[in-house]
Order: structure tokens, then sequence, then C-alpha cells
């Protein structure tokens, strides 16, 4: 599973998350007052560099000493978190690994076009990402 989470890492689909101040917030020197809307951005938190250790690296390693990913972190929202954490990620893991393996194991590929990835803060792929796959003999 640390091939998933180090995916949901990098490549997590959720720009961001919408939460609501239920007090007012003090932070760095300004005031969040209750009943805000408050957005969250997952993909700021998972590619910080004080947080992970060269966080552009596919590194599935990080995760080697770190308990299984239960429910959301400050360090990890890739799901969510808290009563919001969403219901399906023990299945998105799964298909997630599933797809990977079979996408590893019968196929090789090339890349034909794009790839050039653009930092936003989250990553993404301005010219698209295309691929040519060619089955495994």
């Amino acid at each position: 599973m640390k091939v998933t989470l180090e995916i949901a890492r990098i490549a997590n689909i959720v720009p961001g998350i919408f939460r609501k101040a239920l007090q007012d917030i003090e932070f760095k020197g300004y005031t969040i007052p209750a009943g805000w809307a408050v957005m969250v951005c997952p993909p700021a938190v998972h590619l910080n560099p004080e947080i992970y250790e060269d966080p552009l690296a596919f590194n599935p390693w990080r995760w080697q000493d770190k308990m299984e990913i239960t429910g959301g972190t400050k360090h990890f929202m890739a799901f969510g978190g808290g009563l919001r954490f969403c219901v399906g990620t023990d299945l998105s893991k799964v298909l997630m690994a599933t797809f990977i393996h079979c996408l590893v194991t019968k196929y090789r590929w090339k890349t034909v076009k794009g790839g050039n990835i653009m930092r936003t803060p989250g990553l993404s792929f301005p010219d698209g990402f295309h691929i040519q796959l060619f089955p495994k003999n």
C-alpha cells in the first residue's frame, strides 16, 4: 500500500477542501472570523519540503516506518479528514493497487507526447501526458 499512498500524495485529485471556521481563529497575524469558509489545499501540504523530504520525488519508501493511514492527518489529507473523511478510501486504495499492478506487470509503455509537469501548487500536465501501451510478451 506504500505505492498507493505515495500516488495519492503526489497526484491527489482534490485541489481544495472547504471547511467552516467554528470559532475566530488567529493565523499569522490575521483573524478568520467564525462562520467564514476556509479552504485547505492538500497539494500545498503534500508537496511541502518542510513536511516531505524531496517532495517531488516518487518515493514509496517514505511510508516505510509510518503506520497505515486510516484517517486524515494535518500532513496527509488525500482522502479528506474528520467527519468528512472519504468513505471510499479503502476501495480506492484497492482499485489503485490493482490497476497499477496490472499496468506494470502486463504492459510496457512509451511516452508519445506531453509529460511536462507544472506545479500550481499541485501537479498538473498542461499539455497532457500521452502514452502508448504495448502488451508484454
